[in-house]
């Protein structure tokens, strides 16, 4: 299961336009299923509600999301992950929660490639990102995007 999961990851990695024809949850199992074949890191995916969502705005979260694991499996240390997704009447909200060993947010450099994508992909779609990170005791990621307008354009 985790080879095919795999293998879908990197179709859309070749085709984005893809991204586009799949639910934002849809789009966060596959990429859940990916990374833990990948990682064998214990992720678990909470979900919460759905409503229909820009192309732009699904991929904005997806991509924040697949950095942030990407962040992760690379400096973190972590043993469990949790991915929450939540969709309220005012917003939709992510949230990616490690229990890793930390950081200092204040050392994040103001070049970092990681996080700059991260931000500039959240502020392209309106959304707030919040990094907060205590060392020794992981790190969260949320993306809060305003949604309460923009729902109904897409029913």
């Amino acid at each position: 299961r985790g080879a095919l999961a795999e293998m879908r990851a990197l179709l859309m990695e070749l085709r984005p336009s893809t991204l586009a024809e799949f639910t934002l949850a849809d789009l966060l199992r596959q990429l859940t299923e990916a990374a833990i074949g990948r990682s064998r890191l214990p992720i678990e995916l909470f979900i919460e509600g759905e409503q229909p969502l820009s192309p732009e705005v699904k991929v904005a979260f997806y991509r924040i999301t697949q950095e942030a694991l990407h962040n992760i499996n690379k400096h973190a240390g972590a043993d469990q992950v949790t991915i929450n997704l939540l969709y309220q009447s005012e917003r939709v909200q992510l949230i990616v929660q490690d229990n890793g060993r930390g950081f200092d947010t204040a050392d994040i450099p103001p070049n970092s490639l990681g996080v700059g994508i991260m931000r500039e992909r959240a502020a392209k779609i309106g959304a707030t990102l919040i990094i907060k990170s205590q060392i020794g005791r992981g790190t969260t990621i949320t993306v809060i995007w305003p949604a309460e307008e923009a729902y109904h354009e897409y029913e």
